[in-house]
């Protein structure tokens, strides 16, 4: 008879728990912060621009030649000077691009600057 009264008095020290905690969920709300002015409460740090794995060595052929962003095998690439050295494989589809500009991409656009580039593939992506 004693282990009944040990598991009763467990089962209602459980229960008693669950319903203080289900109490405490159901109409416990967060305080929304107020916002101080001219106080700067978190900050992000943005790192340089790395658009580009290789940075130095699209700086260093930005200075030799122009880039050719062109499609092969249904993906856009950036090319340097003759298409003969892939700078950049964007991993962007054809498919994304309008028909119109998918005809141009296919022979080849050109570019003086990588910056260029990628202002024109954040034009269409976005």
């Amino acid at each position: 008879m004693k282990k009944y009264y040990i598991c009763f008095f467990i089962l209602a020290v459980l229960l008693t728990a669950s319903a203080l905690t289900g109490a405490y969920i159901c109409w416990y709300q967060p305080k929304q912060a107020n916002p101080v002015p001219s106080e700067i409460l978190e900050t992000e740090f943005v790192p340089e621009d790395n658009a580009v794995i290789n940075q130095e060595q699209v700086e260093k052929r930005e200075e030799e030649g122009t880039y050719c962003l062109a499609a092969e095998d249904g993906f856009l690439l950036v090319f340097v000077d003759e298409r003969s050295n892939v700078c950049l494989d964007t991993h962007m589809p054809l498919s994304e691009f309008p028909v119109e500009e998918q005809e141009k991409l296919m022979e080849g656009i050109w570019f003086p600057t990588m910056m260029e580039v990628l202002n024109y593939l954040e034009s269409y992506t976005s």
